[in-house]
């Protein structure tokens, strides 16, 4: 790859940020001028900032951050007329193209070094692929369709996401298991300026970074366990107890029952490591604790009108999941299902360009039978007896999801058929995040799953323990809430994709092609991403409609 490509690829990749989400403020503002659905209430709220007039709009439930945030930037501004409000998503969502890049760039570096021994040949190679394929992926995050919308509007999600994602990079870029205190006071910063947007960011900068602490601090000073064998599950608690050793597995080897061993063997590791364990967190412990007294000082999470956002137990959110990660992310998942094919074509070149460019030359496992029926068990159960349909869902035809609970309700049994859809397609998104490489994965065999993952040399962010982490973290985020929002599992999708791996050059290379080709998922996910923007762009702009309760008045689709 010639070093001018290499050098541009993250400035191209801002440009092309930057000119789209141009062009959709430009046609929002054109032809939707004046506030629409929530900018009714946001907006104004704004504009009484803007003059200094601090009251309260009681309809709005989400913290201040955005109205401050838009009275701070006045003087840049100009105004606080719509227009000018919206710009600041406009450059939020550029931002945003930036922080993924970097986090992508901190989260693949350390294993990449660890691919390889010194002097070994190729890693220069893989290290320019990959800086484009991480400048690739960061585009492909910022054209989100949920995301990308919003930043033609001026709503909270975008600065919201672009605050967890700023909490992220500080925790990627910082030593977890050895935190200093200037790290410390940025943890605790940028979290509360994160939950003066959205209050459910508190999983996102507390929980969830506080958990891959406590794993990487306990995976560094354990003891290295290379080529012991696989103990059963007695035998490995144990070893938890006296050696201070944490179970972990890669994901792609990950059965239920590691899943099951993992959080145990974590709560022994850490009983035996007390005051590391709360060095590591001790900072997301402070922001829990602001949080807690924020509650206890508000009577309750939700600013303003707390009638129709009251905290309750909805586990499908949990299954709604899987097929949003499936519609946006169609071309990665599609990559797991078009390995047995492509397994059983004649050796060749067509072979080698598929497995090079598109699926990889990991072999992929079958789900397991025992996690298959429990999903099943689960998705049936928590359908039958806690489906929750918020009034707002099936009142406002406005939104995405009245549609689609339309379908869903048509007859009774469309919800129970759809849960073996939901447990498939939750398979294919933790599939994808396996190695793409079989030279990978037989190097982790080797160098790690021979040892069960007992803090070996690798460091992948992809273990077992990321996506407990992870899934325990979006649980806590969306469970809690009755309504079901696109933009309530905007950030629990950019952390998963975040951590999809791309096909590298390397092993591109390593196949008998012998030459260093390209990731072509990413291509067909930014055409993916870039058609559905423009479909419910188009839709939005120029496809609105009017209820016969306000003849005359232009309803748009949207999220």
């Amino acid at each position: 790859m010639s070093s001018m490509l290499k050098a541009w690829a993250v400035p191209m990749s801002i440009l092309v940020m930057a000119n789209t989400s141009a062009t959709w403020f430009r046609l929002v503002s054109k032809h939707v001028p004046e506030p629409y659905l929530d900018e009714v209430f946001h907006v104004p709220q704004a504009q009484r900032y803007c003059k200094n007039d601090w009251s309260w709009d009681p309809k709005i439930t989400t913290p201040p951050g955005l109205y401050l945030l838009s009275l701070l930037l006045k003087p840049f501004l100009g105004s606080c007329d719509t227009s000018m409000l919206r710009t600041l998503n406009v450059g939020a969502i550029c931002i945003i193209c930036i922080l993924s890049y970097g986090i992508l760039r901190h989260l693949q570096s350390s294993s990449r070094r660890q691919g390889y021994k010194k002097g070994s040949e190729g890693h220069s190679g893989e290290d320019d692929s990959q800086i484009l394929s991480d400048a690739h992926s960061a585009l492909n995050i910022s054209l989100f369709p949920p995301l990308f919308f919003f930043s033609g509007l001026y709503y909270t999600d975008v600065i919201s996401t672009l605050l967890v994602l700023l909490s992220y990079h500080t925790f990627v870029k910082s030593k977890p298991s050895n935190p200093t205190f200037w790290h410390a006071l940025q943890t605790i910063g940028v979290g509360i300026l994160a939950l003066l947007f959205r209050q459910t960011n508190i999983f996102w900068v507390a929980v969830f970074p506080a958990g891959l602490a406590v794993i990487a601090s306990l995976k560094d000073r354990a003891p290295e366990k290379v080529g012991t064998k696989r103990l059963g599950v007695v035998d490995t608690l144990l070893q938890s107890w006296q050696e201070g050793i944490m179970y972990d597995v890669p994901v792609e080897e990950a059965s239920l029952q590691d899943f099951v061993i993992l959080p145990i063997s974590v709560v022994i590791a850490a009983m035996r490591s007390p005051l590391i364990v709360l060095k590591v967190i001790l900072p997301y412990s402070a922001l829990l604790a602001l949080f807690g007294a924020f509650v206890a000082w508000n009577g309750g999470v939700v600013l303003g009108d707390k009638s129709n956002h009251v905290a309750t137990i909805h586990t499908p959110q949990m299954l709604y999941l899987w097929p949003y990660i499936g519609l946006f992310s169609l071309p990665l998942l599609l990559s797991p299902l078009l390995k047995p094919v492509i397994h059983f074509l004649p050796n060749g070149w067509l072979k080698s360009y598929f497995r090079a460019n598109f699926t990889g030359s990991s072999e992929m496992s079958a789900p397991g039978f025992l996690s298959t029926v429990l999903c099943l068990a689960f998705g049936l159960v928590a359908i039958h007896y806690n489906t929750i349909v918020h009034p707002f869902t099936l009142a406002d035809n406005r939104h995405y999801t009245f549609y689609v609970f339309r379908i869903l309700f048509r007859h009774p049994s469309i919800k129970y058929l759809a849960v073996p859809i939901y447990c498939s397609l939750a398979w294919l998104a933790v599939q994808v995040l396996g190695p793409t490489s079989s030279v990978e994965m037989t190097r982790r065999q080797k160098t790690n799953s021979t040892t069960a993952s007992f803090n070996g040399e690798d460091r992948k962010p992809c273990q077992a323990s990321f996506i407990f982490i992870w899934i325990v973290t979006t649980a806590l985020s969306v469970v809690t809430t009755s309504l079901v929002e696109p933009r309530y599992f905007i950030i629990p999708w950019v952390m998963w994709r975040l951590h999809v791996p791309t096909i590298s050059a390397s092993q591109s290379s390593s196949l008998s092609t012998g030459k260093a080709l390209y990731d072509l998922r990413l291509w067909l996910e930014t055409a993916w991403h870039l058609a559905i923007d423009a479909t419910l762009g188009y839709l939005f702009l120029y496809r609105g409609f009017s209820w016969s309760s306000e003849p005359g008045v232009i309803q748009r689709f949207l999220w």
